[in-house]
């Protein structure tokens, strides 16, 4: 059983420690070590998990199981670069630790943003996806995402990869 909770800057340490294994687990044989490390330490450190949950169009989840965190999702309301009708919400991120995959948990994590962008009357999700994450890109086309265009270039340590723009409109799907 999985309960959602949302939360703010005072849970960085909780939301940094969370980016950092899924990270790890995501890539691990994907980049190095050192290239993991370094990716985790820029984006996933205490302060820079501070400065995202401190602006006030991102919204943040964690699941849990019974006290110990299972996965989480970022959103942040802002259009898409790839121009859409009407508002649209980012999926920033959206991870569940390893030994929690297959347990609905994904879905489960996924409805709840849909319906946090849905209250901020958002049209459309979108999300950028790196090209070789196929396990991400499986999950996201089963959701009905597609992809519309090439995203920014992930910069991992001193690997770069391209990414993809997907977008699902919500608004046609809760009719």
């Amino acid at each position: 059983m999985f309960t959602l909770e949302t939360i703010n800057a005072g849970s960085s340490e909780l939301l940094s420690k969370l980016c950092t294994e899924t990270f790890l687990q995501a890539y691990d044989g994907v980049h190095s070590t050192d290239n993991l490390h370094a990716y985790c330490h820029d984006n996933y450190s205490v302060n820079a998990t501070k400065a995202l949950l401190d602006q006030n169009n991102v919204e943040a989840v964690i699941a849990f199981e019974k006290k110990e965190a299972a996965g989480f999702y970022v959103l942040k309301h802002h259009q898409c670069p790839i121009e859409l009708t009407g508002h649209s919400t980012e999926l920033k991120q959206i991870y569940v630790l390893s030994n929690h995959f297959g347990s609905g948990l994904g879905r489960k994590l996924f409805s709840d943003a849909v319906n946090q962008a849905i209250n901020n009357k958002s049209k459309w999700l979108w999300l950028c996806v790196s090209d070789i994450n196929y396990r991400a890109q499986g999950f996201y086309k089963k959701l009905g995402f597609k992809k519309v265009g090439n995203g920014p270039e992930l910069v991992v340590g001193d690997d770069t990869l391209s990414s993809s723009i997907m977008i699902l409109n919500i608004e046609a799907q809760n009719q």
